[in-house]
C-alpha cells in the first residue's frame, strides 16, 4: 500500500516538473521572461514604430 501512495507521489511530482518544462519552452510565453506574467514590460515594437513615425512626420 505504502508503495502505490509513493508511486503516486512520484508521478505527481514529475508531471508538475514536466508542465514547468513544458512552459518554459511553450512559444507563447517568447514575449517576455519565463515567468508569463507581462510586468517586465515586454518591448511593443509595433508602438515604438508608430512613435517614431509620428514624430518624424512632424
Amino acid at each position: 500500500m505504502e508503495n502505490i501512495i509513493i508511486g503516486i507521489i512520484f508521478l505527481g511530482a514529475l508531471a508538475y516538473l514536466g508542465n514547468i518544462v513544458r512552459k518554459n519552452f511553450s512559444v507563447s510565453n517568447k514575449a517576455g521572461c519565463a515567468k508569463g506574467c507581462a510586468s517586465c514590460g515586454a518591448i511593443d515594437f509595433d508602438k515604438i514604430e508608430a512613435s517614431l513615425s509620428s514624430k518624424n512626420e512632424l
